[in-house]
């Protein structure tokens, strides 16, 4: 009996885990698409990527969703002030809306290793959350 309250509570647990992940990519998706970011959807799976599914020592101390530094891992005072300056960074580089988005990664060597291998992981990355950012009243259709 013991044993099957724990599976219980370990289920419910895992499932509030995901569920609050699905949550902050949602969060964090919308909030892209709000303020103009290109390509949100590979973006968001940089931010997944590059936090660590959002359990990094760097996002949880730093707000650092992206892994930006300058010498040493630059200090948000919160992830959407990350966003803005990631949308600020994309802006100056990324000037040609024509190249694939991927590609443009590659070339910049945004993870500064592996470029072919960081590519493949990010296109790999899992998104949990459904990416859809109406008002509630809008989807309820008032």
């Amino acid at each position: 009996m013991l044993a099957m309250r724990y599976v219980i509570i370990t289920l419910f647990f895992c499932a509030s885990v995901s569920q609050l992940k699905a949550q902050k990519e949602q969060d964090i998706y919308c909030y892209m698409v709000k303020i103009g970011v290109k390509h949100p959807e590979v973006v968001l799976k940089q931010a997944i990527y590059e936090s660590g599914h959002f359990r990094s020592h760097i996002y949880q101390t730093k707000n650092n969703l992206f892994g930006f530094r300058n010498k040493r891992y630059i200090t948000y005072d919160t992830w959407q002030s990350c966003v803005d300056y990631y949308k600020v960074w994309q802006n100056k580089h990324y000037t040609n809306d024509s190249l694939d988005y991927y590609r443009f990664i590659q070339r910049m060597n945004f993870s500064g290793k592996n470029r072919q291998r960081y590519v493949s992981q990010l296109k790999n990355t899992r998104i949990k959350a459904n990416l859809n950012c109406l008002a509630d009243d809008e989807q309820q259709g008032k």
